[in-house]
Formats: structure tokens, C-alpha cells, sequence
């Protein structure tokens, strides 16, 4: 039985913690996560990960820092084999990697080396492609760039958005990991190293890349919607209101005309033109108001028709 400490932080985390927890192969020692978040005066929500440990009766921590000495030493003292790293939200320094060489294994929602960074999957979906792949990879000082153990084709849907493409990659990743480490020292013989020249890099993901320009192509537009459902949310300027765009597909139809409302009632829905074609927006919220299916919405609220957005 392998000694595991877990370091994770969002729901995306969750699935892997799962599979380690109920796989008698290890024996999780220790969780690692990020600090409760304050809601108002006097509550805190935790994370999802303290969720999960919580509940199951697992040893769980959130300290300041897991670079230090102190933190080191009570690792060393649970006789811990492997510490799995998965959207932790802390870098790993020199004396974790020191202490720990060749024995942080790292889950990355991407097929390195594309995509490094903290949002690979909204920029896998952003950039139209149509696979991916959790790698698990040995953590070093770089950004992602330490050998990779294990990589699973995954195919990209059309209709993916960020929420069913986050589901998908747990679930791959999270088997990624117990298979990596039933299978450490096969896959750790063989392992790869990566063509740096080959990285690409995604940047923090802003309010501002939500702003949909009608004078992109479809396919932009599209993905866009669903790469940033979660955050910020696409969203285009009516009536000086933010409308934010949360499904649409592309209608090839409709002349280019960007920002044109070709369509705004309750039996065709809402079509905007853009540099090629159109979008139709099939799920949409206004400020303060719920989010609708756009024809209901359009039942019982105006859009103006005819207008250049």
C-alpha cells in the first residue's frame, strides 16, 4: 500500500481524491488544500477538496505555505511515498522537490507541452481543438514542464463547453493518476521528456476576454461561449445592459453582417450576424434576471430586430 499526501483545490480535484481514497492500493495520509474563502462577516466556505476530506474523515490541511520545514518534516513523519499534486493554487519549491525528487506527480488538463499554464482547458476550447489529454507529469521548478508519465487521447466534442469538458478530463484524469501510480516504476523507466520548443502557454483568464466582437468569425464567437461559460461568461452590450451568452450555435444561413439582428422573436430565437455567418443564442441572462431558454425569454420580453448590435 503506497502512502499518498493529495494537494488539490477546486472541484475539478475532486474525482482524483475520490479514486485514491476508495482504491485499496493507497492510503491516503493527508489532504492539502487551499484557505476557506470568506462569503460575509462571519462565514467561510471551503473548498472543495476540505469538502471531500472532511466528509470522508481524512486528515486534512490548508497551510500558508507547504514550502517550509515544518510542513517537510510532518510529511517525512507519515512515511508519505508520493504527494499528488491536482489545481493545487501553490507552486511546489525547492525543498518539497528536494526531499520528495522524482515523487510529486502532477495531473495537467492539457496534452503537454501545449497549453502550460492555468487555464488549459478554456484555451483548448477557445483555440476549436478536437483533442486533448490528462497528462500526469513529474513536478518540477518549471511550469509544467517536467517529464510526462502517462498521456490519454481525449476527443473534443463540438458541443463541449467548459463544464462537460472539466467532467470528462476528471474522470480521465483522475484513472490517469491510480494507473500512473500502480504502474510508477514501468511508466517512470520510460518516461518522457518534453520538446520545450513545443510549449504554448495560457495566460490568466480576464472579465474582458468575455466581451464578445460581433466582427469575428462564428467559430470564435462559439468557442468562446462555451470555453467561458464558467468565467467570466460571454456577453455583448444591449441597451447599455450586459447580456450574458451561456449557449448558442452557429447558423450558417444568414449573409455576413456583424452585430446585425437578423432575428429576435419567440419561434426563431435571437440571430446576430457576424464576419461569416451568424450566431444563434439559445440560452441567455440578463442583468439581476435568471437565465433563460432565449424563446421563453422572448415571450415575455422585447429585443429589437433590425438593429446593428
Amino acid at each position: 500500500m503506497l502512502n499518498i499526501c493529495f494537494m488539490g483545490t477546486p472541484k475539478f480535484a475532486v474525482q482524483t481524491l475520490d479514486i485514491l481514497y476508495n482504491d485499496e492500493n493507497f492510503d491516503v495520509k493527508l489532504v492539502v488544500s487551499g484557505k476557506d474563502k470568506k462569503r460575509s462577516r462571519n462565514k467561510v466556505t471551503p473548498t472543495e477538496i476540505k469538502k471531500y476530506a472532511t466528509d470522508h474523515g481524512l486528515n486534512v490541511v490548508t497551510p500558508d505555505s507547504v514550502n517550509t520545514e515544518e510542513f517537510v518534516n510532518e510529511l517525512e513523519k507519515l512515511e508519505i511515498d508520493f504527494i499528488v499534486v491536482v489545481a493545487f493554487g501553490q507552486l511546489i519549491g525547492s525543498l518539497l522537490l528536494e526531499k520528495f525528487n522524482d515523487r510529486i506527480i502532477n495531473l495537467h488538463p492539457s496534452i503537454l507541452p501545449k497549453y502550460r499554464g492555468a487555464a488549459p482547458m478554456q484555451f483548448t476550447l477557445l483555440n476549436g481543438e478536437k483533442q486533448t489529454s490528462p497528462t500526469t507529469m513529474l513536478i518540477e521548478k518549471g511550469m509544467d514542464s517536467g517529464d510526462i508519465l502517462m498521456q490519454e487521447i481525449v476527443d473534443v466534442d463540438i458541443n463541449d463547453n467548459y463544464y462537460s469538458l472539466e467532467e470528462k478530463m476528471s474522470e480521465y484524469g483522475s484513472r490517469a493518476i491510480r494507473d500512473t501510480l500502480i504502474n510508477f516504476d514501468e511508466l517512470y523507466k520510460n518516461r518522457i521528456k518534453q520538446n520545450h520548443d513545443e510549449a504554448t502557454f495560457t495566460k490568466k483568464i480576464t472579465k474582458e476576454m468575455g466581451k464578445i466582437n460581433w466582427n469575428d468569425d462564428s467559430p470564435t464567437i462559439y468557442n468562446q461561449i462555451r470555453a467561458l461559460i464558467d468565467y467570466p461568461t460571454a456577453y455583448f452590450a444591449y441597451e447599455d445592459k450586459n447580456v450574458k451568452v451561456l449557449e448558442a450555435e452557429i447558423i450558417d444561413s444568414y449573409d455576413p453582417n456583424p452585430g446585425y439582428v437578423y432575428e429576435a422573436d419567440s419561434k426563431k430565437g435571437i440571430i446576430i450576424g457576424t464576419r461569416d455567418s451568424a450566431i444563434k443564442i439559445n440560452r441567455l441572462q440578463f442583468p439581476g434576471k435568471k437565465a433563460m431558454d432565449t424563446k421563453a425569454f422572448l415571450m415575455g420580453n422585447d429585443f429589437e430586430k433590425g438593429i446593428t448590435l
